[in-house]
Parts: C-alpha cells; sequence; structure tokens
C-alpha cells in the first residue's frame, strides 16, 4: 500500500465519520491538532439519548480493558473519576469476579487488574459531553456521509466528504477524513467506484446472538461478588452468561453463544436459556430477582475484517479505524479497548503526518498493526468450534491445546490467573504465559493422567 506525495495538510479541518466511542476518541485527538473537526452522526447526537440504533450493542453487557481506559482516561482525562460519580462499579477481574471457566470454578485472588462496570449509555453520553463541550468540535447530527470528495489531478487525494440532502451545502472540505463509521461502513464501495480497486473481506462465521435484560440487584449477594461469569468450554459448550452490575443499583445479565446457542429476547425463554449454561447459578439469581426492562436481542454473522492494507495505491488524507476496518466477536470485550488503541496511534502519528514525515498509508498500516494480535486471538478461539470454517494449522492446534491447559490451571495457581489477567488486559505481554514456572505446570497437567477429577464450588 503506497501513498501519494500531495503537500501535507497543515491541520486546518478534519472530518470524522461516526459519532461511537471509536469517533468521539478520534474527534478529541484530531481537535489537539486541527483547527476544527467536524463529526458526522447519522443518529442522534444529544448526551441523553439511551436507545441508539447506531450501537446495537448498547443493551448489553460491556467491558473496557485495563490498557483501553489508561489510554482513554489519557483522552479524556478525568472521565474515570466521572464515570465512578455517575454510578460505575470498580471489581478486580482476580477477587471480586466469580467465574466459571473450562468445567471449574476458579479460586478468586486480587491481581490489581480493575474493571469499570456501567451502562454503555452511561460512558457513551459522559464522553458525548465532552465532545460537545470541545469548541473545535462541530457535530453535524442526524447526517450522513454518501461518498469521498477526491482532487481532480495527480494520485489519489481525498479533499473531503460528500453529505445527504439533509445540510443545505452538501460539499464538505477537508485535509483528513477518519471513517469509524463501523461495521456498516461504505468506505470499500466508495473507493471502489473511485477505480482503487476491491477491498477483500475475511467473514469468519459463527453465528453470534444474546439477549440481555436489566434486573434491580439482590442485596443478600453484595458481599459475595460484584461480577458472576459463566464461560463454556469449547468445543463441548456454546453458550456464556453474565451478572453484571451497572449503575442505580442494578444488575445488567447477558446470555447468549456461539452457533444459533442463544435465546430469543423473551422472558420466558431468556429465564430458560440461563438454565442450560455449564452451572446453575446465574439462573437460580436471577429467577428470583425483579426485572427493570424487557429482554434485548443481538446477532450478527461472525467477525469481519476489511483489508485495506492490500489497497495498492492508498488515498492521501484518508483513514478507517475501529469495527469500519475490523469487527470483531463482541464476546471477547475487545471492540472499545482497540478503539483506544487506534486513537492512541492517531495521537502520535498525526503530527508527523502533518509535517510530512509519514504518509496516511503508514498510519493505516499502524493501525492494522493493532488490530492483527487482537484478530488472531478472537479467530483462534472461534475456530476452537468444529463448526468454525477455516485451515487449523499444527501452530493452531498447539495454542488450543496449551490454552486450555492455562485456563484450567488459572483455577488454581495465583500466578496463572495473575498473568492471565494481565494479558487479557493487554498491560501483560504473551509472552508472559510462556514463563517456565507456568509452562512446566501447564504441560505436567495437560501430560498426567487426570481418573476421577472432580471440580469443587467455591463457598465464596
Amino acid at each position: 500500500m503506497s501513498d501519494n506525495a500531495n503537500d501535507r495538510s497543515k491541520g486546518r479541518h478534519a472530518v470524522v465519520l461516526g459519532g461511537s466511542i471509536g469517533g468521539c476518541l478520534a474527534a478529541e485527538v484530531l481537535s489537539s491538532e486541527f483547527d476544527r473537526v467536524t463529526l458526522i452522526e447519522k443518529g442522534d447526537f444529544s448526551d441523553d439519548v439511551s436507545d441508539r440504533r447506531g450501537v446495537p450493542q448498547e443493551k448489553h453487557v460491556h467491558l473496557l480493558l485495563l490498557r483501553g481506559k489508561q489510554v482513554m482516561e489519557e483522552i479524556f482525562p478525568g472521565l474515570l473519576k466521572e464515570m465512578e460519580q455517575a454510578g460505575a462499579d470498580i471489581a478486580d477481574q482476580g477477587h471480586d469476579v466469580k467465574c466459571f471457566h473450562y468445567g471449574q470454578w476458579k479460586n478468586r485472588f486480587r491481581t490489581g487488574v480493575s474493571a469499570h462496570y456501567c451502562s454503555r449509555s452511561l460512558l457513551d453520553n459522559i464522553v458525548r459531553r465532552r465532545i460537545r463541550a470541545n469548541p473545535r468540535i462541530t457535530v453535524l447530527s442526524k447526517t450522513r456521509a454518501m461518498g469521498l470528495l477526491f482532487h481532480a489531478e495527480g494520485a489519489p487525494c481525498v479533499r473531503g466528504v460528500l453529505l445527504d440532502e439533509s445540510v443545505p451545502d452538501r460539499e464538505l472540505a477537508a485535509d483528513l477524513v477518519v471513517d469509524v463509521s463501523g461495521r456498516g461502513s461504505r468506505m470499500a464501495e466508495w473507493l471502489a467506484k473511485e477505480g482503487l480497486g476491491e477491498v477483500k473481506k475475511t467473514l469468519v462465521e459463527t453465528k453470534l446472538g444474546y439477549a440481555s435484560r436489566v434486573y434491580r440487584r439482590r442485596p443478600e449477594f453484595a458481599d459475595r461478588w460484584k461480577v458472576l461469569l459463566v464461560l463454556p468450554k469449547p468445543p463441548l459448550n456454546r453458550a456464556m452468561g453474565v451478572i453484571s452490575p451497572i449503575e442505580g443499583d442494578r444488575w445488567l445479565v447477558t446470555t447468549g453463544g456461539w452457533f444459533g446457542e442463544f435465546p430469543k429476547p423473551e422472558p420466558e425463554e431468556f429465564l430458560r436459556f440461563l438454565g442450560t449454561l455449564p452451572v446453575p447459578d446465574i439462573q437460580e439469581i436471577i429467577r428470583d430477582a425483579e426485572p427493570l426492562s424487557d429482554v434485548a436481542g443481538f446477532g450478527i454473522p461472525g467477525s469481519l475484517r476489511r483489508h485495506y492494507e492490500d489497497v495498492p495505491v492508498w488515498p492521501n488524507g484518508l483513514l478507517v479505524m475501529g469495527d469500519a476496518l475490523c469487527s470483531m466477536n463482541p464476546l471477547y470485550s475487545q471492540g472499545m479497548t482497540l478503539c483506544s488503541l487506534e486513537a492512541d496511534v492517531l495521537r502520535k502519528q498525526i503530527p508527523l503526518w502533518k509535517r510530512g514525515g509519514v504518509g496516511t498509508n503508514t498510519i493505516q498500516s499502524l493501525l492494522v498493526n493493532v488490530i492483527e494480535p487482537a484478530w488472531n486471538m478472537a479467530v483462534s478461539e472461534d475456530m476452537r468450534f468444529p463448526e468454525t470454517q477455516g485451515h487449523r494449522s499444527l501452530g493452531l492446534r498447539f495454542h488450543h491445546w496449551y490454552g486450555s491447559g492455562l485456563c484450567e490451571l488459572a483455577a488454581s495457581h495465583r500466578l496463572t490467573l495473575q498473568t492471565q489477567v494481565g494479558v487479557t488486559n493487554l498491560v501483560v505481554p504473551p509472552s508472559q504465559l510462556f514463563r517456565p514456572e507456568i509452562a512446566a505446570r501447564v504441560v505436567f497437567n495437560k501430560l498426567r493422567p487426570r481418573f476421577g477429577r472432580t471440580v469443587s464450588h467455591p463457598h465464596a
């Protein structure tokens, strides 16, 4: 992917397509480098909207991993404190999470790795208030971008976007356009229309689906755990469930799974499906809890990646990030964290681009580098199910063998759990999972005969 050699922008005007978390992060970062930033959002961008079609997973459990949380706090200083003041709960990922995984209840240790738990609406509304308060950012709400505008001569170079008929002046000039418009992005279509080639796509079909409902918290569980998580042991199980705390003394309960293993968004079916999880704890607790909402459902075919890195000549002044670049299995809770890391790439690279030190092709390659490890992990985990199509190399089979051993060992071995949580939260390099004191235990446990192995239920 090569970039053209047109003169670089001096930072006059940037346009961001999409007002999700990823779009807001990009707009905030760019506002430090451009005189003005225009954020184009097809839906309502007010900071008190709790039902947005553009955020289909809004009603379901979300998790911002530690590294993503750190970067987001750097971009929006004071964000975490504001979340806490609005009612977000903080949970240590080892001590405060009661987790059943790979057929075992995990022992609970303090890891020092915490997560903020709240509704997606709470987080979105706080971030949107920050955006609306930024004098350099203008929001065009209920407006759609219909295509790109290119300079007529020379190598491909974006000069702005074409808007829909809701605005009087449909041509919006820009020095930089960043597409963060989500999984439904039309950027590939627009590039093909300009003769820049077809953008290849990879879809890993897993037929994902889940449903969620809000309940009032039962106070008798307050000192037992903050999060109750039940995960499958692939390929034997395909369903998961979680009780997550959110503001307002409420629980958000989400359950679903792979390859059609998810409930219809109906109260009776929701409760029935919870009984199909590997252990009955969530169903037993929720059966006597007070529901505060209807059941909301969501489903997608699987993980989708667009290979913009293969476009032969990348237009200057264009970047694609967020779900518009790569939309992964949401059950792995990577989406918001990857958006934060991509925004961090913009924060570091845009000043160089303005000075002519790098091209947008280079920045786009760096964005691809951010999502590559997460994509590989998600695909690898989805490949544990025999229905997932794809080549299972010797390396992948070893990854599955060793990874299952790690998950089993983490149930009782403190160092393994601590390391696994750190790697999952992107604050510890994956190589640490192969350190001798962990690897030796994994291999020993995997190779020894296991007769009469039982699983105990923790009292905590």
